[in-house]
């Protein structure tokens, strides 16, 4: 079998443009997993603020 050969494998050339690429898209992969975890523990937290404003106790002497 030849390499490249096979549409369904993608191979990556190993001159300097297409190492900077593959960084490029490693490192845009770790910062939208990255991503995707700081806005799912913002709605978290947000959502716990949100509520304990709403249903915490009242202020004063209660």
């Amino acid at each position: 079998m030849v390499a490249g050969s096979n549409p369904a494998v993608p191979t990556f050339s190993r001159t300097a443009h297409g190492e900077a690429l593959y960084v490029l898209d490693t490192i845009y992969l770790l910062l939208g997993v990255v991503g995707f975890m700081a806005v799912i523990a913002a709605f978290f937290f947000g959502s716990f603020l949100i509520l304990d404003f709403l249903w915490g106790r009242r202020g004063g002497d209660a």
